[in-house]
């Protein structure tokens, strides 16, 4: 219940600074109450990514985080921005950069992140399940973040048909690294990336072609694989450093 409270708070929050900034009351903006909400809950319930019952009362401050870095940015945004406002019969018609329109118009993105955040905050420190658990849980995720991703984006059919393979693609690598190793920044860059690429997609001028990045999968994937693969030799690196610290022979 106080995951809601707190959704909704944060929506109304969002909608104030809306009127402040010179926007018009946009009742879509309801929907931020879904990813805060998600965020708030998750904070407080790690679970075992096995049983999904309850195992320690670590609380997972991460989609926290994520959450007010996103509306930081946001607010900062619109702090900045030199773009004229004007509403007129209840319609917003201006110039420059929309920071909060594209906030409201991206909550699904805002929840993907949020979600993925969550998701690895509970894997950590849980007992890696097994191979077929780990690519079932992937694909899951990958249909769920793909779902994100796509929610109110138009492409032709070509490239839709070139670009949710590849999202798919993408977030199930990600997820088995997530499951199998516990490796958390190659699916949380992917968050980041998507919703990243949906401010690009509102905050541009008229022109720019729409949804770029769900074509430009293979170069977030890329990196997303590199930035991998960093985390883990830095894992690596860090329990040898812990390992000869403990030797009694450098002692």
């Amino acid at each position: 219940m106080s995951s809601i409270v707190f959704g909704v708070a944060y929506a109304a929050l969002i909608a104030l600074l809306g009127v402040l900034f010179g926007y018009p009351v946009d009742p879509v903006l309801i929907a931020l109450a879904v990813p805060a909400a998600v965020a708030f809950l998750a904070r407080g319930i790690p679970a075992s990514i096995e049983t999904a019952i309850p195992t320690s009362r670590r609380r997972t401050w991460l989609p926290m985080r994520c959450l007010g870095g996103v509306t930081a940015l946001v607010v900062l945004g619109e702090a900045l921005s030199s773009g004229e406002r004007l509403v007129v019969g209840g319609v917003l018609v201006g110039s420059g950069p929309q920071w909060i329109d594209a906030l409201v118009l991206g909550w699904p993105r805002l929840l993907l992140l949020t979600g993925v955040a969550a998701l690895c905050g509970l894997r950590r420190g849980q007992e890696r399940p097994s191979r077929r658990r780990a690519f079932g849980l992937a694909a899951v995720l990958s249909v769920l973040a793909t779902g994100c991703i796509t929610f109110g984006t138009t492409l032709p059919a070509g490239l839709l048909a070139w670009a949710l393979p590849g999202q798919l693609l993408a977030f199930v690598l990600a997820g088995v690294l997530l499951f199998r190793s516990g490796l958390l920044l190659p699916v949380l860059l992917l968050a980041v990336g998507a919703l990243l690429g949906g401010f690009d997609e509102q905050l541009l001028d008229i022109g720019v072609p729409a949804a770029v990045h769900l074509v430009l999968w293979p170069a977030y994937l890329g990196v997303a694989l590199l930035v991998g693969a960093l985390e883990a030799l830095g894992r690596r690196l860090l329990r040898v450093v812990g390992r000869a610290r403990r030797s009694p022979g450098l002692a």
